[in-house]
């Protein structure tokens, strides 16, 4: 079994909380997946749980239920600005990542400067030795990989909901 994991984020550093989750995907599973998130996004762009009606939000958590993936997500407190928190969230998730034998990881591009910050937690991680096996990468939101990081975000949305403000780490 190869497995990936697509990770995405959510903050609201009005109330202090900042969210990593890893979507974590059998490969075989990959293609199939996709579809299914092809099939539920309607519109342009991202698709976004806060910006869809409880009737799609509804219609969204019941076909996730029921796609071969588990999630691990990293909520993190505090009121710090959002690359220190971002930071931290990843110093927990990618060893985490690897304990539970996780090869590969991927996020989301965001601005160069950001990614050049992301990378350098990676480095940081190594150097600390909380990470050596975890391959670290980072794509484009037009790749294939953005239906499954589409299902990381809904998750984490969700997650965000029913956990504000709590700090923990869970696992489904």
């Amino acid at each position: 079994m190869f497995v990936h994991a697509y990770v995405d984020e959510s903050y609201d550093l009005t109330i202090g909380v900042y969210i990593l989750t890893a979507s974590i995907v059998n490969l075989d599973d990959a293609e199939d997946i996709r579809c299914t998130l092809r099939d539920l996004h309607t519109g342009h762009g991202k698709l976004h749980w806060h910006k869809s009606d409880p009737e799609r939000r509804h219609r969204f958590s019941k076909s996730l239920s029921t796609l071969p993936a588990r999630h691990l997500t990293v909520i993190g407190r505090g009121r710090t600005g959002p690359e220190r928190a971002r930071r931290k969230c990843m110093e927990a998730l990618l060893p985490a990542l690897e304990d539970i034998g996780i090869r590969n990881a991927m996020f989301e591009a965001r601005q160069r400067v950001n990614d050049k910050h992301d990378t350098d937690t990676v480095d940081a991680c190594r150097r600390k030795k909380l990470i050596s096996r975890l391959s670290v990468t980072f794509a484009p939101w037009g790749s294939r990989v953005a239906a499954l990081a589409c299902r990381c975000r809904l998750w984490r949305r969700a997650c965000r909901r029913t956990r504000r403000g709590q700090l923990s780490r869970t696992t489904r």
